[in-house]
């Protein structure tokens, strides 16, 4: 072919942080190649034991009400839109009770809650229902990528604010110039935080409402995490703040329940307006949620507390050993309140990078701080996933690193998380 096509990415990829799955791939090879297994420290939590009766449950919910596996499923769409519909008010019906029953806030099942597939794009589904080109989005540093990806989506402009181990990781308001505030339509927040593990207070988020409601700013609130809190903390909601509701959206994830297929089920709630945005949107990106799940989601909720206090009892353990065996290698380092990650200090004249490259070589991946925004470097993001012996593994390879490259009897950086 004389004039071979030329793909060009759209610009906005330009403004989206890489993702480097061949760069992974290669060092999968290498380790595989010298007979090393690898242990990924870079993703959260996911319950190892699937419930097969759920899912079966799920699909057979689906065949009674005529879904996709009902006989009157794809050749009746009134019955199956009528399905959709029924299933759909019950879950949210649901997710109302639970949701008074856990923070004594009442909401309005039909337009205050929205059930969405993929809870990892809750974000952007928020910014792109929202945000006209141009406008501002404030995010924190560091912080997931989501947040910045979903405003170069949604055409905004990114405004980043700093969390600092001097303020234990919260963001300071008074810190963020009037001129941004003024011009900001959309605020991220996320606690239990990722990376930082830190859980917010009912006091920071009351100065947090006041200070978007001076300002004319929605907040989102990503609380996908909220379930995973330790030691007795409980993570307060946004929407228990007075007059939240009036400016906040809170995303919640039900990966808690178990079985695995409710792992990519998403609910929003909070403020009507701006969830019929989202749901005008959604509606268009992916397929109706099947009814069978919405339905065993929602049979689920009366055994919540069931599952959250298993699941937090299993990820609590992994932490403490974690942070106890780091302790052990020489770090000062608090064990975080929540979510299921570790915000490590890496070694004194090493970047997050340079420090993630020499865990990676004896097998164990972290995530770099600087991949999660310019104040993340300092620190690597690392996972307390996977079985006991698999964390004792990469404990007694990140020691043996340590030792070999003399890191042993240096001092590493003090940190807060309280």
């Amino acid at each position: 072919m004389r004039n071979p096509v030329v793909i060009e990415r759209a610009e906005r990829l330009h403004q989206i942080p890489l993702n480097r799955p061949l760069e992974h791939s290669r060092y999968l090879r290498r380790l595989a190649a010298r007979g090393i297994e690898p242990i990924d420290l870079t993703t959260g939590i996911a319950d190892p034991h699937a419930r097969h009766d759920a899912i079966e449950k799920t699909f057979d919910a689906d065949s009674a009400t005529g879904g996709r596996d009902g006989s009157d499923g794809p050749g009746s769409p009134e019955v199956s839109a009528e399905t959709s519909r029924l299933a759909g008010d019950a879950f949210r019906r649901a997710f109302s009770n639970w949701f008074a029953y856990r923070f004594d806030v009442e909401i309005d099942p039909d337009t205050q809650v929205l059930p969405f597939a993929g809870s990892a794009v809750g974000p952007a589904c928020v910014a792109m229902a929202l945000v006209n080109p141009g406008e501002t989005v404030l995010a924190p540093d560091p912080s997931h990528p989501a947040y910045r990806t979903s405003a170069v989506l949604a055409n905004g402009q990114i405004q980043s604010y700093p969390l600092h181990g001097r303020n234990d990781f919260l963001p300071n308001l008074k810190q963020i110039e009037p001129r941004v505030a003024g011009q900001a339509k959309l605020m991220y927040v996320g606690f239990p935080n990722d990376p930082t593990g830190v859980v917010a207070d009912h006091s920071f988020f009351r100065e947090l409402i006041d200070f978007a409601r001076r300002h004319n700013i929605i907040v989102c609130h990503d609380a996908t995490q909220h379930f995973l809190t330790y030691d007795g903390i409980e993570a307060p909601s946004l929407l228990q703040t007075p007059g939240a509701m009036n400016v906040g959206i809170e995303l919640f994830s039900l990966s808690v329940l178990p079985g695995g297929m409710f792992r990519d089920l998403g609910v929003a709630v909070g403020n009507p307006s701006a969830l019929a945005a989202m749901s005008q949107l959604t509606s268009h990106l992916h397929a109706p949620l099947l009814p069978g799940l919405l339905a065993a989601a929602a049979a689920e909720f009366p055994r919540l507390d069931r599952h959250v206090e298993a699941m937090v009892s299993r990820c609590g353990s992994q932490r403490d050993l974690m942070v106890t065996g780091l302790r052990d290698l020489g770090w000062h380092l608090p064990a975080p309140g929540g979510g299921p990650y570790v915000w490590l200090p890496v070694p004194l004249r090493y970047s997050s990078v340079r420090f993630s490259i020499l865990l990676r070589k004896a097998g164990v991946f972290v995530v770099p701080g600087a991949y999660l925004g310019e104040y993340g470097e300092g620190y690597v993001r690392m996972a307390f996933n996977g079985e006991e012996a698999q964390i004792r593994t990469a404990l007694d390879r990140i020691d043996r690193q340590m030792s070999r490259f003399r890191l042993r009897k240096r001092a590493f950086p003090a940190v807060s998380l309280a």
